[in-house]
C-alpha cells in the first residue's frame, strides 16, 4: 500500500511539474520524426517534378488543407519562374506576381529561416503587397534551398478549417519542404539533361532511348505504337529573310505546338535543327495519322508576328508504325520515317506520309 501511495505521489508531483505534458509532446514530435523519415525516403526516390508534388500534397493532405499553396521554382536554365498553384489543393491556374518571388527570395538570401507571412510583411513593408495577392490568404512562406542557393519559394495560405497552424504542423511542412527541395533540384537537373535548351523538348539522345524501350514494349505486349518526323518547310528562308532570332521564334512556337497537341503520354523531341519527332504509344496506322494530321493543321494555323510582317509555318511529316510482327532496331525505324518524310516532301510539302514497305523490301524480309 506504501508503495503504491509513493508512486501515486511521484506521478501528481510529474504532473504538478508539467514534466508529463513535456513527456506526451516528445512522444508526438517522436512520432511525427518517424512519419517525415518515412515520407522523405519515397519523396527523394523521385525524378519527376509532378510526382513529387502530388506526393507533398497528398502528404499535406493527411494533416490539413490549405485554401492556397504554391511553389514558385526558379530552374537551373532560363530566366522564367515556373508556378504551381493550388486552391484547396486541386491544381489552379491562378499566377502570383513574379515581384513577389524576387522579393521573398532577396529576403531570404539575407535570412533563411522560413517566416509566417504576418513577419514578412512587417519586416518588408505592407504596402508592397497589393490585393491581388493578399486574395490567397498567406499565412506562411517557406525558402526552398539547394545546392547553388535559394531557388524556390513555398507559400502556404490559410487552413479552410481550424485557426492558424499548429508548431507540429509548421513543423512537419517546413521538414517535408526541406526534402522537397533537394528532390526538386536533383529533378530539375535531370530534366535539364534530357531536354533541349531552346525549345524545352526532349534532347534526340532521351528520344532514341524512349524509343527503344518503345520497341521492346511493342514486342512484349504485342500492341502497336509509331513515330512521326517533322521538317520545318523552308526553314532557312526564315533564318535568311527575318534573321535568326525570328527562326528561333518559329522553332520555338512550333515547340509549344507539337507539346500542346500530343498527349502527355508521348514522347516530343527536338530531333535536330528543324527537325522534330513524336513516339505516339498505343496506335495504330489510322490513329498514327490522325495524330500527325491534327499536328500539322495546328502548326498550319500557328502566325508569327516578325516587325510588320505576319508569318505562317508549314510541316512536312512522315510517320512510321512500330509492328510488333517485324524485326525493327530504334535506327532503322528512324530512316524509314525520314523516307516517308521525304515524300512528303518531294509531294509538295505541308503534308503527311505514312511509310509503306515496297515490294523489293517485303521481298528481303521474306528471305530473312
Amino acid at each position: 500500500m506504501e508503495a503504491t501511495s509513493d508512486i501515486l505521489a511521484q506521478y501528481q508531483h510529474l504532473e504538478l511539474s508539467g514534466n508529463l505534458d513535456l513527456l506526451a509532446d516528445l512522444r508526438r514530435e517522436n512520432r511525427e520524426l518517424e512519419k517525415i523519415i518515412t515520407d522523405a525516403a519515397l519523396l527523394v526516390s523521385y525524378t519527376d517534378l509532378s510526382t513529387m508534388l502530388d506526393y507533398v500534397i497528398a502528404k499535406i493532405l493527411d494533416h490539413f488543407v490549405p485554401q492556397f499553396l504554391a511553389f514558385l521554382v526558379h530552374p537551373p536554365r532560363g530566366d522564367k519562374i515556373r508556378e504551381y498553384c493550388y486552391r484547396n489543393l486541386k491544381e489552379t491556374d491562378e499566377q502570383i506576381a513574379p515581384m513577389y518571388y524576387e522579393l521573398f527570395r532577396r529576403r531570404f538570401e539575407r535570412n533563411p529561416v522560413s517566416a509566417t507571412f504576418a513577419e514578412l510583411s512587417e519586416e518588408l513593408g505592407p504596402d508592397l503587397f497589393d490585393q491581388n495577392f493578399l486574395k490567397i490568404m498567406p499565412e506562411l512562406v517557406f525558402p526552398m534551398f539547394g545546392i547553388g542557393g535559394l531557388y524556390g519559394i513555398v507559400i502556404l495560405g490559410s487552413k479552410i478549417v481550424g485557426s492558424s497552424y499548429t508548431e507540429l504542423e509548421q513543423k512537419y511542412v517546413d521538414r517535408i519542404i526541406r526534402f522537397l527541395s533537394v528532390a526538386m533540384q536533383n529533378g530539375l537537373h535531370y530534366e535539364s539533361s534530357i531536354t533541349d535548351p531552346k525549345t524545352g523538348l526532349f534532347t534526340h539522345d532521351f528520344f532514341m532511348r524512349r524509343l527503344e524501350e518503345a520497341v521492346s514494349s511493342v514486342k512484349r505486349k504485342r500492341q502497336e505504337a509509331g513515330i512521326l518526323m517533322f521538317d520545318v518547310d523552308h526553314f532557312k528562308r526564315f533564318n535568311d529573310t527575318w534573321g535568326h532570332i525570328t527562326g528561333d521564334a518559329v522553332l520555338i512556337a512550333l515547340a509549344e505546338t507539337l507539346k500542346r497537341e500530343s498527349r502527355g503520354e508521348d514522347c516530343v523531341a527536338r530531333f535536330g535543327g528543324e527537325e522534330f519527332s513524336v513516339l505516339v504509344l498505343d496506335c495504330n496506322g489510322e490513329g498514327l495519322m490522325i495524330a500527325a494530321e491534327r499536328i500539322r493543321r495546328a502548326v498550319e494555323d500557328m502566325v508569327l508576328v516578325a516587325g510588320e510582317d505576319r508569318l505562317s509555318v508549314t510541316v512536312s511529316i512522315g510517320a512510321r508504325i512500330i509492328d510488333p510482327e517485324l524485326s525493327m532496331n530504334a535506327t532503322k525505324l528512324i530512316e524509314d520515317a525520314d523516307k516517308a518524310l521525304y515524300r512528303s516532301k518531294m509531294n509538295g510539302r505541308n503534308r503527311s506520309t505514312l511509310f509503306v514497305k515496297g515490294l523489293l523490301d517485303r521481298a528481303k524480309s521474306l528471305q530473312q
